[in-house]
């Protein structure tokens, strides 16, 4: 299940908020009928899709690739066949992922040190580094804050133009840990993306970040450098230095030490920045990072009176092996069990019933889409590369996480999107009696059916719900209800058998208004809800209390756009799609337009979009800039309330 929009964004799971009505009461009793679907054979694909030796299924992994050889076997096995590129039964496609630190070409000079920089032991390039290389002037500038209205700017009577700046990490201590500038939390301005847009705003061209001396003296550690903490970026190229290096440049410019540097701004709280007269040379030595994803597809064909579809899907792709929290522990697999091994065991066991029994009026497409996790990457590649003509497919049946049908929080998403699905959805149910909830106000988003609800395809999405292991390393297989889950292919089978058998429909209908936008919600990110106040990438690496950002809650408006989570290597954030009656759509932006600037503030990818959007409250007029078909376009958009936030899942 996609939590972004880490997510999209990932993207985060917004069925809690549905206004859900209960079709039926409580579970009740196993059907009487024999059921095709084995409870046994289901629970094998799930152990193998959750075993260490697939790592968590990550996108672009070797585990990853291994567990699409196997559905294709699988698919094989069924009778199907393949439908993937070029005649196979994989459709291949490239999805960033990140940064990637090239070593040989990072480099850290400093006019007149007589040491040379090394990477790792005196400095690292931050993962949300800009990634061009840069050359200037370097200058103290503090701890690079501009907080005016605590009283503080190290800005104040400082030329930072073209300047490379030396700044502390946090922010200047204040001696009332309850103080909002200075006290034990962390006021917004001791963020590095703070940091890195303040200095921008005034002209600086990088930053060198020290750890002051008198926070947790006994340490200094680099920032940690790996691909989970990279998908952001910030304003400027910046590195982080050690203690003794800052040191060696601050003698070398004739300037105080640290010690004497920090508890003069913590103390006075003026200004010390000035020029070092010293020139610094910094190249990153960072690149995006593309990963092959890939979609396995497998076709069973109908009667060959029509060329018409069905497709049921889920996504088979997880969160893969992470960092440990701390420095010196193993990595941690995310086996994704219920998130989504239950969901591509259940495509596997449909695939394998339905390409036993005599053949159904229309084809049916089983999928198995990679890199959901990512921001429905997979389900959005296969729509725009679709296996056959897009009219053809009448409807989609969406896997993920059926695996805990015993808490009784089974619900079908989707049921108002088309004519026909109440009464169908209900018979289907009531012949295998299991029982479940319709929602009513949400129908798309946060999985694999959203993007075919967007091109008005009728689709279903089939859910037990969410669990305090949903995106943490305990989702295992042992936790998985086998027997509840051949109970929902069971009713989902008699469903798809009639979906393919329609001579016309479902009839697509309009779904009610959404309770939250997709671009309401940040990718998945790559450690737990636990770690949700650290900074966007920052927790795995260096979970200080300075360097936690705002809360995702506190967004309180909605542009109503549904972004491209796929990315390229272009700055700015392109629209996939504007939403009819959103504050885009009133201001005239359209599907294809690139979003490079809100409100002043440059906007280079998702999380940058996020944290602009984080400023701004419901009624503000702000100009948003955008690039259309070649030259910048200037919009007016008022914008609207978002009711994200306003409710979210706990445990």
């Amino acid at each position: 299940m996609n939590r972004s929009v880490r997510a999209i964004f990932a993207l985060t799971l917004l069925l809690p908020l549905c206004a859900p009505c209960w079709s039926q009461d409580q579970a009740a009793s196993r059907p009487a009928t024999p059921s095709p679907f084995s409870a046994d054979a289901y629970i094998a694909h799930v152990k193998y899709l959750t075993s260490d030796e697939l790592g968590g299924r990550g996108t672009g992994s070797e585990g990853g690739e291994k567990a699409a050889a196997y559905i294709a076997q699988q698919f094989e096995a069924a009778g199907c066949q393949p439908a993937g590129d070029d005649g196979t039964w994989f459709q291949a496609f490239d999805v960033r992922q990140g940064k990637r630190l090239l070593e040989e070409e990072a480099a850290l000079e400093v006019s007149g040190l007589e040491r040379r920089c090394e990477l790792r032991k005196d400095w690292i390039t931050f993962p949300f580094s800009e990634l061009e290389d840069v050359e200037g002037p370097l200058a103290f500038a503090g701890y690079g804050i501009q907080a005016e209205q605590y009283g503080y700017d190290d800005y104040a009577g400082f030329d930072a133009q073209g300047k490379i700046l030396l700044v502390f990490r946090y922010e200047p201590r204040s001696d009332d840990p309850q103080a909002e500038f200075g006290g034990e939390d962390p006021s917004r301005h001791a963020f590095f993306f703070r940091k890195a847009r303040t200095a921008k705003r005034h002209g600086a061209r990088g930053l060198l970040v020290v750890n002051p001396p008198g926070r947790d003296p006994e340490h200094d550690e680099l920032y940690r450098f790996d691909s989970f903490n990279s998908d952001q970026t910030y304003a400027l190229p910046m590195a982080h230095i050690t203690r003794e290096l800052a040191q060696a440049i601050l003698k070398q410019a004739g300037m105080p030490d640290l010690k004497t540097l920090q508890e003069t701004l913590d103390k006075e709280r003026k200004p010390l920045s000035r020029d070092l007269g010293l020139t610094v040379r910094l190249r990153p030595g960072i690149r995006p990072n593309t990963v092959v994803a890939r979609n396995v597809i497998g076709l069973l064909r109908g009667d060959g009176s029509t060329e018409e579809a069905i497709v049921v899907g889920g996504h088979r792709d997880h969160l893969g092996t992470q960092p440990a929290d701390q420095p010196g522990q193993p990595p941690v697999i995310y086996n994704g069990a219920d998130d989504n091994a239950s969901g591509t065991a259940g495509v596997i066991e449909l695939a394998r019933v339905v390409g036993r029994a005599p053949k159904l009026r229309r084809n049916i497409y089983f999928v198995a889409f990679d890199a959901e996790e990512m921001g429905l990457l997979g389900s959005q590649y296969f729509l725009e590369h679709p296996p056959t003509a897009l009219e053809n497919i009448k409807a989609m049946i969406n896997l993920d996480m059926i695996g805990r049908l015993k808490q009784d929080q089974f619900m079908m998403i989707g049921v108002p999107l088309a004519r026909e699905f109440p009464e169908l959805v209900q018979k289907a149910a009531a012949a295998v009696e299991v029982k479940y909830k319709s929602a009513r106000d949400f129908a798309g988003g946060g999985s694999d059916h959203g993007p075919f609800i967007d091109r008005k395809i009728p689709a279903l999405f089939i859910f037990t719900g969410l669990h305090k292991e949903y995106h943490k390393p305990e989702d295992d297989w042992e936790l998985i209800d086998a027997d509840g889950a051949a109970r929902i292919l069971q009713m989902t089978h008699t469903i798809l058998v009639e979906l393919a058998n329609m001579e016309q429909g479902p009839t697509y209908t309009e779904a009610p208004p959404e309770p939250a936008q997709p671009e309401e919600q940040l990718p998945k990110p790559a450690v737990d809800e636990a770690k949700e106040g650290a900074e966007e990438g920052e927790a795995a690496a260096a979970p200080h209390a300075g360097d936690e950002p705002p809360s995702r809650s506190n967004l309180r408006v909605a542009l109503g756009v549904m972004p491209d989570l796929a990315g390229d290597d272009r700055p700015g954030l392109r629209v996939q799609h504007v939403r009819e009656g959103g504050a885009a759509k009133a201001a005239g932006m359209l599907d294809g337009d690139r979003i490079i600037r809100i409100g002043g503030e440059e906007i280079r990818d998702i999380y940058a979009y996020m944290r602009s959007m984080g400023e701004h409250k419901p009624g503000d007029v702000v100009e948003v800039v955008v690039v259309r078909d070649g030259r910048e376009v200037t919009l007016k958009v008022t914008l609207q309330a978002s009711d994200y936030g306003r409710q979210r899942p706990r445990d």
